[in-house]
């Protein structure tokens, strides 16, 4: 799975609403063949996981968009809700490359390393190759690591460098990882529905407490299913929820799948 930034509500690059007004502005997509030129990888697992953890939070959060010309808003929104984009509450834009450069500045705020806090917010796809190298990131252009995610690593940055950059979240099943029992697979097609209700309070994680709990494409029984959670397994949610017959439908985070389950069955 990949945390993609590619387009803005209308299919378009600029001039659209702030914030993700379909789900689909910055979201978390199957990986797919761009094809990408090269993959920029820190040699610290430490500094991927949270890359990849940065990434999956944005992706979810719809109060952050695509737009070229606004593309460094998300910059200013993340520095200033310390530097977690799940903080983000008032609504802002980025675009692929502007977004990846900012979450891995950011990044080196929260761990406190100086050559990420110096990765310049103005990267875009052209430059950045050399910007993330200088910064301590490995650059590989092996085949294996650019025709399928088998050998991908979470937190692994995919690059073309005519085109477009997005993040790996998942460890591919024949990486050295250790998350790659954790991939579950969803079909390319499938669309996840905006949540347009928030609630701080909601945030935070949840055990399922049903036999078996249903993840859906939306708030509702009649959403298109994604995913079976069993008992006891754990979600994750960023306070974004919709409502159905009453209801909280919260926007969740499942082995890296996003969609909607019941609150009726979730317990804090």
């Amino acid at each position: 799975m990949i945390s993609n930034c590619g387009h803005d509500e209308n299919n378009r690059y600029s001039g659209g609403k702030a914030g993700d007004q379909t789900g689909t502005e910055w979201q978390v997509i199957n990986w797919y063949n761009r094809p990408w030129k090269c993959v920029l990888r820190h040699p610290d697992a430490k500094v991927r996981k949270m890359i990849a953890s940065m990434a999956k939070a944005a992706a979810v959060n719809n109060k952050i968009g695509y737009d070229q010309s606004e593309r460094y808003t998300f910059w200013e929104h993340l520095k200033a809700s310390n530097y977690d984009p799940a903080q983000i509450t008032i609504a802002c834009e980025a675009d692929c490359s502007s977004g990846v450069a900012a979450i891995v500045k950011a990044a080196g705020y929260r761990l406190g390393n100086e050559k990420m806090k110096n990765v310049s917010i103005y990267l875009y796809t052209g430059n950045m190759r050399a910007g993330l190298k200088a910064a301590g990131f490995e650059v590989l252009t092996d085949s294996k690591y650019l025709t399928s995610d088998a050998y991908l690593l979470e937190g692994d940055i995919l690059l073309n460098d005519n085109a477009h950059v997005a993040t790996n979240l998942t460890d591919g099943a024949k990486s050295s990882g250790a998350g790659a029992s954790n991939t579950t697979p969803v079909k390319n097609d499938t669309k996840t529905d905006v949540a347009y209700g928030f609630d701080k309070k909601l945030a935070g994680e949840y055990k399922v407490t049903a036999s078996a709990l249903n993840l859906r494409a939306g708030a509702g029984t009649g959403k298109t299913i994604l995913a079976v959670m069993n008992n006891g397994e754990k979600v994750h949610c960023y306070g974004y929820y919709n409502d159905c017959n009453g209801v909280k439908w919260l926007y969740v985070v499942y082995k890296n799948i996003v969609g909607y389950a019941s609150s009726r069955y979730l317990n804090k």
